[in-house]
């Protein structure tokens, strides 16, 4: 293996992002969805009834993206399309009794992926790698 000092900032932040992914893949597989799905449902969960042109704004997805994972998410009985009431041209997006029952797997499973991450770290380390994250998400929003 390489020497630590060798292997470039990116590599590693690559690498953590992959392990991170999986990780949630396999906590997330007895669920029916993808990782990348939970956004989507979690967005549900905050806000039911909005267009899926509301969840690509929201999302930052675009919305050929949105539509596929909504058909998929219809698909195995996690959200379901609704005629909006005032304008029938357009669905508006509901989670199902069970995408709602799974909102609470889901957190759980995060929670639980979260603390495999950030497990014997200190509550100072912790402060700190937040206050990383914020200014490198800042700096790429420039």
């Amino acid at each position: 293996m390489e020497d630590e000092k060798e292997v470039s900032m990116q590599a590693l932040f690559m690498k953590i992002t992959h392990l991170y992914f999986c990780k949630g893949f396999q906590i997330l597989q007895k669920t029916d969805i993808h990782p990348r799905q939970v956004p989507l449902i979690w967005q549900l969960n905050k806000q039911e009834g909005i267009s899926q042109n509301e969840l690509s704004k929201r999302l930052g997805i675009k919305p050929p993206t949105v539509a596929v994972s909504i058909k998929r998410l219809e698909r195995v009985g996690i959200v379901e399309k609704q005629m909006d009431e005032k304008d029938q041209r357009k669905s508006l997006i509901y989670l199902t009794d069970k995408g709602r029952s799974l909102c609470s797997d889901i957190k759980s499973s995060l929670e639980k992926g979260e603390a495999m991450l950030f497990q014997n770290f200190s509550e100072t380390e912790l402060c700190l790698l937040r206050r990383f994250f914020m200014q490198m998400i800042e700096n790429m929003e420039k």
